[in-house]
């Protein structure tokens, strides 16, 4: 409720920010940070840096791309991931879709062994990164507008 209210997206932050120089949006992904901080440091769960994280490799290049791909595919598919799921929520089949597909990625990821371990990231998850931004970039090519 809170989220659908607010129109909490962190992609639609960035874009108001950029383009209109309004902050109103963004103001709900820093209150997050701030209370997912705060909720850390309460249970004693907080570890600052990059090293000694869990369940986390520290290959930042591979961290980096992932997250390339990531805004990639949340800003064409028009929103970060929880407003998708407000939208389907709402009865949106391209939220829906959008959901769907998020599901069906991270299944992939698992069960053919593309996703990173605290050992780093395999030659597979590599392969499908660096083939994920090609193919999400030609879509995006191709699918700009015409002026």
């Amino acid at each position: 409720f809170l989220v659908q209210r607010s129109r909490f997206c962190t992609i639609g932050g960035i874009r108001d920010l950029i383009l209109f120089k309004q902050m109103h949006l963004l103001y709900g992904a820093v209150a997050l940070v701030i209370a997912a901080t705060i909720a850390n440091l309460m249970f004693g769960q907080f570890e600052l840096g990059y090293e000694g994280q869990p369940i986390a490799h520290t290959a930042a290049l591979w961290n980096f791309l992932g997250m390339v791909l990531a805004g990639l595919c949340f800003t064409l598919g028009g929103g970060c991931p929880g407003r998708q799921c407000v939208l389907a929520g709402e009865g949106d089949g391209d939220g829906a879709v959008f959901v769907i597909g998020m599901l069906a990625g991270a299944a992939l990821a698992h069960n053919w062994g593309l996703a990173a371990t605290p050992k780093g990231v395999g030659i597979n998850g590599q392969i499908a990164v660096v083939t994920g931004i090609i193919i999400v970039a030609i879509i995006g090519y191709c699918m700009r507008g015409k002026e």
